[in-house]
């Protein structure tokens, strides 16, 4: 049986942690909801892009779906970042955002 090499160990203590957190989520649902609803105003700018931080939006193509300039979006982005709420992520190149929880 060949030897297990650090990527596959790697790839395996990346799946149990997903794991882990999907179910810590599913369990603490109602709990983050709540969160989200103090830290998110209905309807607000911030809510907006949050919901548009959906892992595929640049800053500049939230920009254009909210209707404002990119830095506008992106001090937004920011605020939420330091909420915890959103994280940065390189895809295919491009600086996209996504929600945390």
């Amino acid at each position: 049986m060949p030897e297990e090499t650090e990527k596959d160990i790697l790839k395996n203590i990346r799946t149990l942690l997903e794991d882990t957190k999907g179910l810590i989520l599913v369990v603490n649902q109602d709990k983050l909801d709540e969160m989200k609803k103090k830290l998110l105003k209905a309807g607000s700018i911030e809510s907006q892009v949050y919901e548009l931080c959906d892992g595929t939006n640049t800053a500049q193509a939230i920009a254009t779906k909210i209707q404002k300039t990119s830095e506008y979006a992106g001090a937004v982005i920011s605020n939420l970042r330091r909420k915890g709420l959103v994280r940065t992520v390189d895809r295919g190149g491009n600086r996209v955002y996504e929600q945390i929880f």
